[in-house]
């Protein structure tokens, strides 16, 4: 083959021949997707508890208390599929190992939540086929026990900061503000539960409402009491609760020991692919639970205030750009029949460059939790017993 050159040697051509053809390819590419995380929470499952005066006790549902449905299965399938199409070509079609990594906390519901999704997301090629009556390709899905999960069931124990924070909560202005409405309503609800009001002020409205909201789902026969305006009551007691757990309060405080630990593993997984660009590993998923969700979106400061529908599905995506830097964006998806929701970190754009995205958050994460959770200055009780 004859080469045309102007006076430079051969092996020189092919050298600059090759440098512009990799720089026109990233100039058509444009910027690439290079990593993604997903959390998101289980499928419809049956309630956690009756509430004490309930009619339907364990031995109404199929399976136990706390359990993945049928209709959960179904619902984390769809997610599996919709990943599928949307990081088509990104990620392969079979599952590969040195790809995608899973981890899910140690309750049936998120493991079967996790092979459920799973199934939708990979498909078999022939070489993974291991009996041809069976379509369903295992998995694995990464767990700890609960005893020692410190990542992703929220809000974490054994805090004794963030129980001091949790009481100056309850007697802050703020919380008897936003509670005030629903007082009223707290003794008839008392009577028809069952539940004392100090149990509905300290999160049983929330498990009444979750038991209700899941018997309307499966057909069951709600007790006359529970009228639209007292599930609305409960409803709006439960996004309280959960307001009151990760925010509301002293929300930096209360992220950095809650949902701040979780936005810490996550960066750290950025961080790595960013430093090792050529690292294989493009997706981590961990299937978790509403209040997960919450803790992280507080954390970030882009939660809508709701309860996390089932199978809702928060997305970081770690982008490089033309120029070589990276950017993370950010997506909520709560609805199955739209696409996600973009979400923006306050003080930044939806396309978040890495290192502001990193800055921004820098004052929800601590080095040392079990430190930080011990710290006695801070857990020592007000004389006054006043908040701000």
């Amino acid at each position: 083959m004859k080469v045309i050159s102007s006076g430079c040697l051969p092996m020189s051509c092919y050298f600059f021949l090759n440098l512009f053809f990799l720089l026109m390819d990233q100039t058509i590419a444009g910027r690439k997707l290079k990593f993604v995380t997903l959390v998101y929470r289980h499928g419809d499952r049956s309630p956690i508890e009756a509430y004490p005066h309930d009619i339907h006790k364990e031995d109404s549902w199929n399976s136990g208390f706390g359990q993945l449905t049928q209709l959960g299965q179904q619902q984390q399938y769809e997610l599996g599929q919709y990943l599928k199409k949307r990081y088509a070509g990104f990620i392969s079609p079979s599952y590969n190992q040195h790809e995608v990594y899973i981890r899910s906390t140690d309750y049936n519901r998120t493991l079967m939540s996790a092979q459920s999704n799973l199934a939708g997301l990979f498909s078999s090629d022939d070489e993974q086929v291991w009996n041809p009556n069976i379509v369903l390709q295992p998995i694995p899905v990464h767990s700890v026990p609960l005893a020692q999960e410190k990542l992703l069931y929220m809000p974490f124990k054994n805090c004794a900061l963030y129980e001091k924070l949790k009481k100056d909560t309850y007697l802050s202005k703020k919380f008897q503000r936003r509670v005030a409405p629903y007082v009223d309503s707290l003794p008839l609800i008392s009577q028809n539960t069952g539940y004392t009001l100090k149990e509905l002020y300290h999160g049983k409205a929330w498990t009444t409402y979750d038991t209700l909201f899941c018997e309307r789902i499966h057909n069951f026969t709600l007790p006359e009491w529970a009228t639209k305006e007292t599930m609305a009551k409960l409803l709006g007691l439960a996004e309280l609760s959960l307001s009151f757990a990760f925010g509301l309060y002293k929300q930096t405080d209360k992220s950095r020991l809650q949902g701040g630990v979780l936005v810490k593993a996550i960066l750290t997984n950025i961080t790595h692919i960013t430093t090792a660009p050529s690292s294989p590993q493009k997706l981590i998923m961990y299937s978790a639970h509403d209040t997960t969700l919450a803790a992280l979106q507080t954390a970030l400061n882009v939660s809508n205030g709701r309860l996390p529908p089932y199978a809702a599905c928060h997305i970081f995506e770690l982008y490089q750009e033309k120029n070589g830097k990276y950017s993370i964006e950010m997506y909520y998806r709560n609805d199955s029949s739209v696409d996600p929701y973009p979400l923006t970190l306050p003080g930044c754009t939806s396309s978040c460059p890495y290192q502001k995205f990193i800055e921004l958050t820098s004052p929800i994460i601590v080095k040392d939790w079990e430190k930080a959770c011990a710290k006695s200055s801070e857990c020592k009780s007000h004389t006054n017993g006043s908040t701000k």
